[in-house]
């Protein structure tokens, strides 16, 4: 290994992974256990979940102001990153290997997806309006349907809290960048409301190895809400939406000297209502809409997607056993120059079934899930999982699943490069086998996991479509499989958190082996958070091996470690000083091959916080 700090991350990784708890066990303070609804769709206490499981709260956003979502996701397990230039950069996040559109992503409930290439556009969603992200590793296709062959992302907006609730932040650093957010919640009686909004903007810099020297900076402005009414007792009526806006600057492929921009615009809207009928049956029906509006200029290209979903989730306890029991549909629309009118929409019907059963250490939890897609057939998909408590603070859990991924609108219709006959994109004997240890304030885990992917959509060779250039087809397999070691103390003020990761995620084709593009086989995150009385200092360590940027293995991307710092003061009842340095060391690496990454970056804000 070339690269001294991997090697310390490698050496250290034991230490953090396998260091007794006896020795913090002394000091460990009492932590409300969370609860998170992203693994089954229902509310379960993070410590019983199945699944493999993180939750980023707001104060750990609120301190990662500065950047953008796919940075914050970076410094998840199992998580990896690539993006082609700054922050408004075309960004893919990959779980264990997976390809960024084999993420399910929601919004509040709301499914958001493109159906061009698939998966969410990372750069368009505003980090300052989240106030919790859930992300779940391994496929959950038996829960979510198609997409969610690598994990689910699910993203959460402010929701109101009794009295009233302002929030305003304002700061500034390198590069022109200035960020402003405001929001306004509360709570009086049966409703509840929560209203926000952004602004942010940046002169960037030159984001290409070569060709066009000018900065390639972003504009974006946005805002969400949500309104909820407890009608009755039981009885809850809720509607939310969110809108963002990014014009970022971009230089093309081959480089030229316009003036490239790109333009982002998603938004999505929900409306909601949970009835509990009995206290053992509760009831929810949902409606959400999700648009994708893609543009550039003054090339032009414009693509736009929507998508639609209803939703009617019915979840029973019978004292230790839960029955999930859900109806939904889909429909997904594209509006694109290269699709015909007639074949752009398409519907998907499904219906899950779920049963879970937890007691004295000992829980279970089985899936299943027929989807109906008026465009390509049938999927069906399942998933079992077991957890037992082996000894105090040891817990050993398991999982044995499959999924899907639906070709995407213009895969299959695209007059040019699509294929009518695609098939979907399968997931077969999802293995997972974890261990986890809690010890007082030390808390560490042990994944395996193997994920075998079939009938990859990929761009070839010429065939049934219409381009002499090639056509969207199934053709080849991938084999993701890999060990993700974590490790966490967190006691007296004090947070140190560690994971590393190591990864296999090759494709095969026409017999030849290879390495999926821009997947490291060896990360890690390390990160540490210390209060000092009114302030707060952290600092977070991220380490990469080699990759490669191109499906032939031709292009390397070297390995990097970089160092960023954050610090939080309280400087009243209700005011906050944040200070955030990313690339500490001004580390020169690359993401995507002919792009650079940020430059050590610093940003300083204000936050006030009152509540009346």
């Amino acid at each position: 290994m070339k690269n001294p700090m991997w090697r310390n991350a490698r050496l250290c990784s034991p230490v953090l992974v396998l260091a007794g708890g006896a020795a913090f066990a002394q000091t460990e303070a009492p932590r409300l256990e969370p609860v998170v609804v992203t693994a089954t769709r229902s509310a379960v206490p993070l410590r019983e979940v199945i699944a493999d499981v993180t939750v980023i709260d707001r104060s750990v956003i609120e301190r990662h102001q500065g950047g953008a979502v796919a940075d914050l996701l970076r410094r998840v397990p199992g998580v990896q990153m690539a993006r082609s230039g700054g922050p408004a950069g075309a960004t893919s996040v990959y779980i264990r290997g997976g390809d960024t559109r084999f993420t399910a992503v929601l919004i509040d409930g709301v499914r958001v997806d493109t159906q061009t290439t698939g998966g969410v556009n990372w750069e368009a969603i505003p980090l300052s309006q989240i106030e919790r992200i859930e992300v779940l590793r391994g496929p959950a296709s038996a829960v979510y349907g198609s997409d969610a062959i690598g994990g689910v992302i699910q993203i959460f907006t402010r929701r109101g809290e009794p009295g009233t609730q302002f929030d305003v932040g304002l700061g500034g650093g390198d590069y022109g960048t200035v960020k402003s957010d405001a929001s306004v919640s509360g709570k009086y009686g049966r409703v509840d409301f929560a209203l926000s909004g952004l602004s942010e903007q940046s002169t960037g810099f030159s984001t290409r190895t070569t060709g066009n020297p000018d900065r390639d900076g972003y504009r974006s402005n946005g805002g969400s809400g949500r309104l909820g009414v407890d009608v009755t007792d039981g009885q809850r009526l809720e509607v939310s939406a969110l809108r963002s806006h990014v014009d970022g600057q971009y230089d093309p492929a081959p480089v030229t000297a316009a003036d490239d921009h790109a333009l982002h615009d998603l938004e999505s809207v929900s409306a909601l209502w949970a009835a509990q009928w009995l206290p053992e049956w509760r009831s929810t029906l949902s409606f959400g809409q999700a648009k994708d509006h893609y543009a550039t200029r003054p090339n032009v290209y414009t693509t736009d997607t929507r998508v639609r979903t209803s939703t009617w989730q019915n979840d029973v306890r019978l004292g230790k056993h839960t029955v999930n029991a859900t109806l939904e549909r889909r429909e997904d629309h594209l509006v694109n120059t290269d699709v015909a009118n007639a074949v752009n929409t398409r519907t998907q019907d499904a219906v899950a079934l779920g049963w879970g059963w937890r007691q004295d250490g000992l829980a279970f939890q089985v899936n299943g899930r027929h989807d109906r897609n008026d465009a390509f057939g049938s999927a069906n998909t399942g998933s079992i999982g077991a957890g037992v408590d082996v000894a105090e603070g040891w817990r050993v859990q398991s999982t044995l699943s499959n999924g899907f991924r639906a070709p995407t609108v213009y895969q299959q219709f695209s007059a040019e490069f699509g294929n009518s006959g695609l098939k979907a994109e399968r997931s077969r004997s999802n293995l997972e086998l974890a261990l986890h240890h809690r010890a007082g304030a030390f808390e560490s885990s042990a994944t395996v996991y193997r994920n075998r992917i079939t009938d990859l959509i990929v761009f070839g060779e010429p065939g049934p479509c219409s381009s002499e250039f090639g056509c969207y087809s199934n053709a080849g397999d991938a084999t993701l499989k890999g060990v993700t070691l974590t490790s966490a103390y967190t006691a007296d003020g004090l947070r140190i958190a560690g994971s590393i990761d190591f990864l296999s995620a090759k494709s095969m084709n026409e017999g030849v082996e290879r390495r999926l593009a821009r997947r490291a086989p060896r990360f890690a995150s390390f990160n540490i958070d210390k209060d000092l009385g009114d302030t707060t200092v952290g600092a977070q360590w991220q380490v990469s091996d080699k990759r490669y940027d191109n499906v032939a293995n031709t292009t390397v991307l070297g390995g990097y470690s970089i160092v960023n710092l954050d610090l939080q003061h309280k400087l009243s009842s209700d005011w906050r000083l944040l200070a955030r340095v990313d690339n500490f060391f001004d580390k020169k690496y690359q993401l995507a091959n002919t792009y650079v990454t940020s430059p050590m970056t610093v940003f300083v804000g204000v936050r006030w916080s009152p509540k009346i």
